[in-house]
């Protein structure tokens, strides 16, 4: 019917519900492309959902191509979709904890779509390639401005940290990159065109000047182009801001008064600190981010100058003037600036890998001594709370195996999101196997195992057993290691009817065989996965738990985190370090990751005259809210283990006050009963978020940085 709304459709469609629809569904594109015409806001949520569907993908991107070149004012369309509300969630929910950092919003998808592009995820891996180029043919592939423009906002959402973060030259040579510079001057006949090509054009140019001089030279007279009706008005108002504080230096650098020059980067420097304020409460990506950092650029060179006329004001100064001034001469060694940024040794968030983990010797020397006890060395549960460093021990296990040992590393969390039975997960871990021995004895190597053997469970049994005793057979009198990390994501696989419950009677006698040893990285004890698997994991088991860092070993790790590493520490700024982190070790490296950025910072961009060592301002000033967002994925994790109300309402009670907390204040304050606080006490015990101490029992944060996280964000 003619008349019907295509809304009224929409939701009905195959594609909307049906997320395992692979064949390309007739009218799809017409029907999407008559909702954009009638109510684009309303369509987009529906596009990211049949987006999230890779064999139906093409279909989103041929209606949103249609759609804009329909258009009468394309850009406006786009930036609409840009800043819909539902851009900023993910496509589809990330497969693992790295994913949660590199997997792509629904914004970013959309525009490599319409950009032509296949998306990538942050490490540069291209997603869902073989089904991009299945649907290929299928797909608008007419090339034209409005592509590429598209696939130039996907670079700058897609590519947002690294821009953030990015040294200059490299920032400025990927702006001077032919194809960029094409990209957004391609759409420059179009409506707010102009306003976009001079944008990004006044971006590069400010980014590349390095004196005041240059930012007085550039050409950035005159008015802006379709002022009154501009597509994003806060940014034309900071390139307005920027060139008239551009015309203010050139006067400044006109004058011969040392006073009115002062005065006058006074009043550029306090501009640029009030539109760096705009910029982050007004302006939205993807331009803010460049404009946050032009405008930082620019205030490190107005420092440098203002540094260097405050010395040529020293200098003028007679020997009788500065002593009347009670300045003394400068000598110290203190200001002797490097040649260039220091190096950031320090890793947060991913595992480290050998020969970089440092510290952790109480772990590997407990597990040292396991493994030395026996003959056949006992299997170890490695169990703790996330993100204290489970994944980097599992993966330097060396440290304390015996020589020879051959260690096969798997993270399950990885494998069990693919496979669809116990039999295609064995084969996984056949691989694992044989990849390790192989590297190990590459003059020897194992065939890789043939699927065949693994069809079927009772097959894939026969097949694991064979291939197990053949590595020990060759290893002998060594052993085989088999460290599988992520334990529970089997536990959830079981649950899903992916994996038969009889894994968990096989691995254990796998464990019982000479010659193998299982290693278990999760949040379970022995007793407790004897009682959650309803299988008994006893006997040749032995606990070993990963908690916080030791006041000497967390010590170590702030101030050697390698070799090469030659910057020194104040110790008061150590101890503060380990103070707020309570020796996490993920909050650890990342303080000291941003302390070391701010060094260089204040070193390298603003130019400052200060002693060259890591002090207790340097920590303070970034124990603030940016920790807190950079750090999100641990205070999120822990936060999340919080499965009940009454758990959650305890610790947010509790961070309301950075002193320890009595069994009487509790009962007050949280007004839970007797049975229901002591419950949720020993949760947040055992999660290693609260510390009981004191003869007559009082319970503390163990990380005053999580008390703050939780007071602050968590209301």
């Amino acid at each position: 019917m003619t008349g019907r709304s295509p809304f009224s459709q929409l939701p009905r469609h195959p594609a909307v519900w049906d997320e395992l629809a692979v064949l390309p569904l007739p009218g799809l594109v017409s029907l999407l492309g008559r909702c954009l015409q009638l109510d684009a806001a309303q369509t987009i949520p529906y596009l990211g959902r049949i987006a999230a569907n890779p064999f139906q993908r093409w279909a989103v991107q041929k209606a949103l191509l249609t759609w804009l070149h329909s258009e009468p004012n394309p850009l406006s369309s786009v930036y609409q979709l840009c800043q819909h509300s539902v851009m900023d969630a993910y496509f589809s929910p990330p497969v693992g904890p790295r994913f949660f950092r590199d997997w792509p919003t629904t914004r970013e998808l959309l525009l490599a779509e319409m950009g032509q592009v296949n998306v990538r995820d942050r490490q540069g891996e291209n997603m869902d390639h073989w089904v991009w180029r299945l649907t290929y043919r299928l797909r608008h592939k007419a090339p034209g401005p409005l592509p590429g423009f598209a696939s130039f906002l996907y670079w700058l959402f897609r590519w947002d940290e690294w821009l953030g973060q990015a040294p200059f030259p490299d920032l400025l040579a990927a702006f001077r990159e032919r194809d960029l510079q094409q990209a957004y001057r391609g759409v420059a006949a179009y409506p707010h065109g102009p306003e976009i090509v001079l944008t990004f054009d006044r971006l590069g140019q400010g980014l590349a000047v390095t004196t005041i001089e240059e930012i007085a030279a550039l050409a950035w007279g005159g008015g802006l182009p379709g002022e009154g009706e501009w597509l994003r008005p806060p940014v034309m108002a900071v390139l307005q801001g920027l060139a008239e504080i551009r015309q203010e230096l050139a006067v400044t650098l006109a004058a011969t008064s040392r006073g009115q020059q002062a005065n006058g980067l006074i009043r550029a420097n306090g501009g640029l600190q009030e539109l760096a304020g705009y910029i982050s409460q007004t302006v939205r990506p993807p331009e803010q981010l460049l404009l946050a950092r032009l405008v930082d650029h620019w205030q490190g060179i107005i420092a440098e100058a203002q540094g260097k006329l405050g010395a040529e004001a020293l200098q003028a100064m007679s020997p009788q003037m500065r002593r009347e001034a009670g300045l003394g001469e400068r000598h110290s060694a203190a200001w002797q600036r490097p040649v260039k940024p220091f190096d950031n040794p320090y890793i947060a968030g991913d595992p480290v890998y050998p020969p970089l983990l440092v510290g952790r010797s109480d772990i590997f020397n407990r597990i040292g001594e396991i493994w030395g006890a026996k003959s056949n060395p006992d299997s170890i549960i490695l169990y703790g709370h996330r993100r204290m460093g489970k994944n980097s021990i599992l993966r330097n296990l060396a440290q304390a195996a015996p020589a020879q040992t051959v260690i096969a590393y798997a993270d399950m969390q990885g494998k069990t999101s693919f496979v669809a039975s116990t039999a295609s997960l064995l084969l996984e871990l056949a691989d694992e196997i044989v990849l390790a021995f192989n590297a190990a004895h590459p003059a020897h190597p194992f065939p890789q195992p043939a699927e065949a053997d693994y069809s079927s469970a009772e097959r894939a049994q026969r097949a694991f057993n064979l291939l197990t005793a053949q590595v020990r057979q060759r290893l002998a009198p060594q052993s085989l290691i088999l460290a599988l990390d992520e334990f529970e994501a089997v536990e959830k696989a079981v649950a899903a009817g992916k994996i038969g419950p009889e894994i968990y009677q096989f691995l254990r006698s796998k464990s019982m065989e000479p010659g193998l040893t299982l290693v278990f990285g999760g949040l379970h004890t022995l007793d407790e996965m004897s009682r959650d698997y309803q299988q008994p994991f006893f006997g040749s088991y032995t606990n070993v738990r990963v908690s916080y860092l030791s006041h000497q070993e967390a010590w170590r790790l702030i101030t050697n985190p390698n070799e090469a590493f030659r910057l020194n520490y104040d110790p008061a700024a150590v101890e503060r370090i380990i103070t707020a982190t309570g020796g996490q070790p993920y909050l650890v490296q990342l303080v000291c990751r941003e302390a070391l950025d701010h060094l260089n910072h204040t070193l390298f961009d603003q130019a400052q005259e200060r002693e060259v060592r890591l002090t207790l301002a340097d920590v303070e000033a970034v124990l603030g809210g940016s920790l807190f967002q950079r750090g999100m994925v641990y205070f999120d994790g822990v936060w999340s283990q919080a499965g009940e109300a009454s758990q959650k309402h305890l610790l947010r009670v509790m961070a309301g006050r950075p002193e320890p907390w009595s069994w009487e204040e509790l009962l007050v304050a949280t007004r839970l009963d007797e049975t229901t606080l002591r419950r949720a006490l020993r949760w947040a015990e055992r999660q290693d978020i609260l510390d009981k101490v004191g003869e007559r029992p009082q319970w503390q944060f163990y990380v005053p940085l999580l008390r703050q996280w939780i007071k602050t964000r968590r209301r």
